[in-house]
């Protein structure tokens, strides 16, 4: 599955397209460096995901076989494993 796809799928981003821009932005990244949103993704891999005010990393722990998924069944697919909110910096 593309990994646009797979982050609207697990409820990650709201829409493919969201998914693609960040795809496009380099806010996605795969073991260190980014990806475009045609990217196969695969069970085992950690992705991050670098917003303005936080920084995600979670674990793909599988891959779905549909483009649905319901929000329940969710987490079989996609461990979050950090969250980190990011600090608007200081005026001076």
């Amino acid at each position: 599955m593309r990994i646009d796809l797979f982050l609207k799928t697990v409820g990650l981003a709201k829409t493919r397209m969201a998914a693609k821009r960040l795809c496009e932005n380099q806010s996605i990244l795969l073991g260190g460096l980014p990806v475009k949103p045609s990217r196969e993704i695969l069970a085992g891999e950690t992705l991050e995901i670098q917003l303005p005010l936080k920084k995600v990393r979670a674990e793909i722990l599988g891959v779905p076989s549909t483009n649905s998924v319901a929000k329940r069944d969710r987490s079989k697919f996609v461990s979050v494993r950090t969250e980190e909110n990011r600090e608007f910096p200081s005026e001076p």
